[in-house]
């Protein structure tokens, strides 16, 4: 069971290596920033409108 653990644990540090490599090329460059940035609003603005109609097709329902 452990050497199976660390082999989990290597590729788990591997992933968080990259992710933290490409975190922080995202906020040394302005512009890479400012789309990821767009494309969060985006989908934040996308689940509201879909959270909305959820909201509003039940409640209509329930009358």
């Amino acid at each position: 069971m452990s050497q199976n653990f660390g082999r989990t644990n290597s590729i788990t540090d591997y992933k968080d290596n990259s992710l933290a490599q490409l975190a922080q090329q995202y906020l040394d460059n302005p512009v890479l920033m400012d789309r990821l940035c767009d494309r969060v609003c985006e989908r934040l603005y996308a689940d509201i409108q879909i959270q909305r109609e959820r909201i509003g097709n039940s409640s209509t329902g329930r009358r």
